[in-house]
């Protein structure tokens, strides 16, 4: 039961394995964009904890400014304080 000519349904299926594609490829690289900001969120959360550690501590931290930021507060045993930054950034303080 063929209600199109060949080229049409050609050109119809090709125009539906694209909508396809682009379905499974647009929210992989919408996923990819949010993980790269989550990363840079991050990344800037470290650098600021680092800043405040560096301000209250007499320890020489230049060494450990150099790279990651959270990894560096890994290596001295701190960690950031999810918890602290999220209710500081929803109380707007």
């Amino acid at each position: 039961m063929r209600f199109f000519r060949p080229e049409v349904e050609a050109v119809l299926r090709m125009l539906g394995a694209s909508i396809v594609v682009g379905l499974i490829v647009l929210p992989m690289t919408w996923a990819y964009e949010q993980r790269q900001q989550a990363r840079a969120w991050q990344s800037l959360a470290c650098t600021y904890r680092m800043r405040e550690i560096a301000t209250r501590t007499p320890l020489p931290l230049d060494r450990e400014r150099a790279g990651d930021p959270c990894r560096a507060l890994d290596r001295l045993g701190l960690e950031l304080d999810v918890q602290r930054v999220s209710l500081h950034r929803v109380s707007g303080r």
